[in-house]
Formats: structure tokens, sequence, C-alpha cells
């Protein structure tokens, strides 16, 4: 039942409250988005001793495990999971995560990068922003994990590899996706994705060592992008779901992944106090959305580039808003980074 303390958006509560309505979720089998869910889920179980929410994501990866890999397991929780290892205390994690990464490894490549879905024939040669999110910090996790730098190097190959591809001449943003079949791409300046690649950079970045060689230029890409992306926020808060795009709509998780984001690049030295206030008012966007159920409303659905039959642009701008998983995960990461800021 909610309490009237509940009502209070603290951190606290808006985690709890984003907790447990995120425990509704199922995850059979992994989809874009689960990533984060998973890994709010377990901020909740680590900041308030949440029970509910370490089950939850238990039984999910206990059920993963007991399958063979197939090609949706690109999208596995791979940080998460070893994560959940480590809270419950158990070995099994560890050890599915070491195939994971090999089977990961094994996948076709094209342009330099992998190709996590060549089943899909809409997506057979495509490159996803997402996979910033998920895989470098997996890889990076499992070299702190199994003291073995050759996984940093893994983390570091498949952050360059993405991004190099991701990146365009318009300007400082990434695209949603690169068909590396076509040669182009799709999406340029999603808000969303955007979130999915800074975060992920900030967190892969927490587990490479600081005498790593490549180390220093990764610090610099990460903040060329967060400095570009702190100059396109609209004063409400949000950004638009085109960065660049001024007609199109402000969205909802863009505020609460740039919150996350920034917040965690504030408190591990990465970003600079420079980014205080606009991390405080995307804050404040978040829980101006954020209900008292723990729904965050606002945050656009699923956002199939390259595959919709209109329009890039026009496909952006007219995708339904609503609650859903990955919108849930953002805002959960968002209230555990200014719960271990202090805040």
């Amino acid at each position: 039942m909610i309490t009237p303390a509940d009502l209070a958006m603290t951190p606290e509560n808006a985690l709890r409250l984003s907790a447990r309505r995120s425990n509704d979720y199922d995850f059979g089998v992994w989809f874009w988005g689960d990533a984060i869910a998973l890994d709010g889920l377990l901020d909740a179980a680590e900041l308030l001793g949440d029970e509910k929410s370490l089950h939850q994501a238990g039984r999910a990866f206990e059920r993963w495990a007991a399958r063979p890999l197939g090609w949706a397991d690109h999208l596995t929780p791979g940080s998460a999971l070893l994560r959940y290892g480590e809270l419950v205390g158990e070995s099994w994690p560890l050890e599915r995560a070491k195939e994971l990464a090999a089977y990961l490894g094994s996948v076709p490549r094209s342009s330099g990068a992998p190709l996590y879905r060549p089943d899909l024939p809409e997506y057979r040669y495509t490159v996803w922003v997402d996979t910033l999110y998920h895989v470098p910090v997996f890889y990076a996790r499992l070299a702190h994990l199994l003291a073995d730098d050759a996984w940093i190097d893994k983390a570091v190959e498949e952050w360059h590899s993405h991004w190099n591809l991701l990146t365009d001449p318009r300007g400082p943003f990434l695209a949603h996706s690169w068909d590396t079949g076509m040669h182009r791409p799709h999406g340029y300046g999603w808000g969303r994705g955007s979130g999915w690649a800074l975060y992920g950079m900030i967190e892969t970045l927490e587990h490479i060592p600081q005498s790593y060689a490549g180390r220093s230029a990764l610090v610099a890409d990460t903040q060329s992008f967060a400095q570009a992306l702190l100059s396109v926020q609209d004063h409400t808060g949000y950004w638009h779901t085109l960065l660049h795009d001024r007609e199109s709509y402000l969205e909802t998780s863009t505020a609460s992944f740039f919150a996350a984001a920034f917040r965690r690049g504030m408190r591990t030295g990465i970003l600079g106090p420079e980014f205080a206030e606009a991390t405080d008012c995307a804050w404040r966007a978040t829980l101006g959305r954020l209900d008292d159920r723990g729904e965050l409303w606002g945050v656009s659905a699923c956002t199939y580039a390259s595959v919709a039959n209109i329009d890039d642009v026009v496909m952006y701008h007219t995708l339904p808003t609503e609650v859903n998983v990955w919108g849930q995960g953002s805002a959960m990461r968002a209230a555990a980074e200014h719960i271990r800021s202090g805040l």
C-alpha cells in the first residue's frame, strides 16, 4: 500500500515506487530496455534492501540460465548478471557470464562492428546505439572479476566500433543505428539513444584502470559528448526526442537518462560541476512525470529506426508515448544516482 511518505518524492521514495511498479514486468526473453530495468531493480535491492526486486532479477536470470543461448541474448543484461552474482554471493552468474561473453565474441561482423541480430532480415546488418549501454560495461566488469585485462580491450573495441560508425558529420550527436549493408545512418540525434550511450560510457570508464593507455581519449570523447548534450537541454529540464530538432516533442526519458548520467559523471569525477544545474533541472522534470504509482509517463514507445515504413523524421515526430520498461529503468537509475550522491 502507498503511504503518505511515499508521495514525498525523495530519491529514496522515487526509487522505491519505480521499483515496485517495475516488478510488474516479466523478463521472459530479453528485449531492448530490459538491461536498464534489471540494473534499476538491483539498485533498489542494493540501496534500499528491496528483497522483492532482488528476487525478480534473480528469477529472470535463473530462467535465462536454464536455456541455451540464442540471438536475442545479445540483449542479456550482462553487467546486471555480474552484479546479481556479487549481491547474492553465488558463482553461477559469473560462469554463465563467461559463456555469454564468448558467445557475443562469435557473432558476425561488418564495418568493424558486431552484428547482433543477423537472424532478422530487417536488422541483419544493423549496428545500434543502445549497445553502448550494456555490452562495453559488461566486458569491463568481467575484466575486473576475472583479473584479465583482455576484457578491457574488448570493452574498448566494442565502444570504438560503435562510436566510429554512429558519429555523424552533421553534428556532435550519434545516430540511432548504422546500416552496414546500405552504408547509411538512421535516426541522427535520437535523444534516448544518446542517454543509452552516455550512461554506458560513464559506467564503463569506472571499470577501466587509470593506467590504461587509451583511457584519456575515451574520457575526452565522453566529456565532449556530454557538453554537446548539455547545450540543447530545454528550459523545462527535458530534451527533444530528436536532440537538434525543436519541432520534435519533449520526451520524458531524456530527462531521467541524463539526470542519471550527469549525476554519475559528476560523482565519479568524469564530468565537472557545470553539469549540476542541468542535472537538478532534469531530475525535477523526471519527478514531474513520475506518479504516485511509480509510473514514469511520457516515454516514447518502442522506436524501430530504419524499419518503419515512413520517413525517419516523421517516425520520431509521431511516436506515441507510454509507461514502459526502459522508462522505468531510467527513473530508477536516476533516483539511485541521487542517493549515491547523498542528495
